[in-house]
C-alpha cells in the first residue's frame, strides 16, 4: 500500500549452488521448532515452506503418525539437503524446555515466557529471553469464547465465562440462555491457550477449570465438538473458530468488546494475546536464523493471514466508531477532570480516524515494551512514505493513563509517553519530518478501553494511540 518494502537480508550461500559436503554442511543438521499448538499446527509449517520458496529452495513434508509433529526436509537449488526442520506443537509449555536441552532452536509460545521458565534458563546458563533480542512477536491472536450456532446467546461477561468454566454456573438459564446443562470444552493443560485463558479469566478470580471439562490437544477438534453441541461452550485462538459462533465479551464496568481484528490488534479485546517466538542466540546465515528473519518480515504477512491469524500492520477505525468511544469519558465521575481537555478530546475524535497501532507502557513508566519497539518501525515506515510523497496529512499520538493518581499528574505522564513515541518514530523514519506531520496530546485517564479495577485493565489503559487525517 505505501512505500517500498525492503526484501529480507539475502540468505546464506547454502541456498545457492553449494552442496552439503562443503562449508554449508553444518546447516544440513536437524533443528527443532517446539512449543505452541496454536502456532505450530498450521502457521509455522507454512512459514517455513514460504521462506524456502522465497529463496528458491524446496520443501517436502515427511509423514508422521503424530498430528502435532511435522518434519520438513529442505533442499537447495541443486537438490542437495539443506536442513531438516522438526516442528513439534505439543503446547507452549514444551517450548522452553526444548531450547534448554538443545532439541529446539526456536520456541513457539502463545503466551509470554514465565518466571519459572526464565529461572530454568538462568540455571542452564542461557540468557534472559525476555529482551527484544530474543523475544519476538510473530502475530496477534485473540482467544475466542464460542458456542454452537444453535445457541441464541451473543454476549457473556467475563465473570459469567469464569463461572461457567469453573462450574459455579452449570445451566444456560443462569446467564439468560435456553435452560439446559452447560457442557464445557477446553484446551489441554500444556497449551499456551489454556495458560492465557486460565490467567485472564480463572486464576484472577481464584477459580480453576471444572474437573469434568473435556480437554483437547487439537484446537480444530475442540471447535468442531462445540459447534455440534447446542449446550457446549469452548475457547481457542482466532484461527480455529471454524463453524462455531464467537461471543462478544462484557466487562464489569460495562465496556463490551467484539472479537474483531481491530480490537485484537489494538489489544483492547479482553482476551487478546501476542504469539511469540523465543530463541537462543542464532548465528547469522544459518537456516534457523533465516527462518526467524523471514517469519518476522512483511513477506510473512500472507502466510499469517492465510493461517487465520492477525498481522500487526495498520487497520483503520472509521470516524463514527471512533467518536462513539467518547461516551466512556463522559461516564467518568472524577471531580478533577479538566473540562478543556475533555472538549479537545471530543474535537480530535470527530476530526481523526484511528489506526490500530497502539503503544503500551509499564505502570508509571514511559518505557516502550518489545512489541511497541517493533510498532515504532511500522509507524516510521508510514511517516517516511508521507514525507517522501509530500502528503499534507497529520498523525496525532494521543497518550493515556490508567486511573491511578490525580488527573493533572496523569495528563503530564500521558503527554510524556506520547512525546517519547514521537521522538522514536522520527528517529526511525530517518528523514526530516515536518512539525505538523506528528503532533502529540496527553489525555490523562480519559477514554478508558478497559476497567481500571484490575492489573490487566490498567495495563490496557496505559497507552499511546495513533490517529490520522
Amino acid at each position: 500500500m505505501y512505500g517500498r518494502v525492503l526484501k529480507a537480508t539475502l540468505l546464506s550461500l547454502c541456498l545457492g549452488l553449494v552442496t552439503s559436503k562443503n562449508l554449508c554442511a553444518q546447516d544440513t543438521a536437524r533443528f527443532g521448532i517446539y512449543g505452541s499448538n496454536t502456532i505450530g499446527a498450521r502457521l509455522m509449517p507454512n512459514l517455513v515452506e514460504a521462506y524456502a520458496a522465497s529463496a528458491g529452495a524446496s520443501t517436502a513434508r515427511s509423514a508422521s503418525n503424530d498430528p502435532e509433529q511435522v518434519e520438513l526436509n529442505l533442499t537447495n537449488r541443486t537438490g542437495a539437503p539443506l536442513a531438516q526442520v522438526d516442528i513439534r506443537s505439543h503446547g507452549s509449555g514444551t517450548g522452553i524446555p526444548a531450547l534448554i536441552d538443545g532439541k529446539a532452536s526456536i520456541a513457539m509460545l502463545s503466551r509470554p515466557i514465565s518466571e519459572k521458565e526464565t529461572l530454568a534458563l538462568q540455571q542452564a546458563g542461557l540468557p534472559d529471553l525476555r529482551s527484544a533480542e530474543y523475544a519476538h512477536v510473530l502475530a496477534m491472536d485473540g482467544i475466542l469464547v464460542f458456542v454452537s450456532p444453535k445457541n441464541p446467546l451473543s454476549t457473556l461477561s467475563l465473570d459469567e465465562i469464569a463461572g461457567i468454566f469453573a462450574g459455579t454456573i452449570r445451566d444456560w438459564a443462569a446467564v439468560g440462555g435456553v435452560p439446559g446443562s452447560i457442557n464445557v470444552y477446553a484446551r489441554d493443560n500444556k497449551s499456551g491457550t489454556f495458560d492465557t485463558f486460565n490467567s485472564l479469566v480463572l486464576r484472577t478470580r481464584n477459580l480453576a477449570l471444572r474437573k469434568d471439562a473435556k480437554q483437547f490437544e487439537s484446537s480444530e477438534e475442540l471447535s468442531d465438538e462445540v459447534a455440534r453441541d447446542p449446550n457446549g461452550i469452548g475457547f481457542s485462538g482466532f484461527a480455529y473458530l471454524r463453524s462455531a459462533k464467537a461471543l462478544d465479551i462484557a466487562t464489569e464496568c460495562g465496556i463490551t468488546s467484539k472479537p474483531t481484528t481491530f480490537n485484537v490488534k489494538s489489544e483492547e479485546y479482553p482476551l487478546s494475546r501476542r504469539l511469540f517466538l523465543y530463541t537462543k542466540p542464532l548465528a547469522n546465515g544459518t537456516v534457523p536464523a533465516n527462518v526467524l528473519r523471514y517469519a518476522l518480515s512483511m513477506d510473512a504477512r500472507p502466510s499469517i493471514l492465510a493461517a487465520g491469524y492477525i498481522d500487526q500492520e495498520f487497520e483503520w477505525l472509521d470516524k463514527g466508531e471512533h467518536m462513539l468511544r467518547f461516551a466512556k469519558s463522559l461516564a467518568l465521575s472524577d471531580p478533577d477532570i479538566d473540562a478543556a481537555l475533555l472538549k479537545q478530546l471530543a474535537g480530535d475524535l470527530q476530526a481523526y480516524s484511528r489506526m490500530s497501532t497502539t503503544f503500551r507502557f509499564d505502570s508509571n513508566s514511559a518505557t516502550l515494551d518489545n512489541k511497541s519497539i517493533a510498532d515504532v518501525q511500522r509507524l516510521a515506515r508510514f511517516v517516511r512514505f508521507l514525507v517522501e510523497t509530500r502528503q499534507s496529512r497529520t498523525i496525532i499520538l494521543a497518550g493515556f493513563t490508567d486511573s491511578v493518581g490525580d488527573f493533572a499528574s496523569n495528563a503530564t505522564l500521558s503527554l510524556t509517553r506520547a512525546e517519547q513515541v514521537k521522538a522514536a518514530v522520527i528517529k526511525a523514519a530517518g528523514v526530516a519530518v515536518p512539525a505538523e506531520t506528528i503532533i502529540t496530546r496527553g489525555y490523562s485517564k480519559l477514554l478508558p478501553t478497559a476497567c481500571n479495577s484490575s492489573d490487566a485493565g490498567r495495563h490496557s489503559n496505559r497507552r499511546v494511540e495513533s490517529w490520522f487525517r
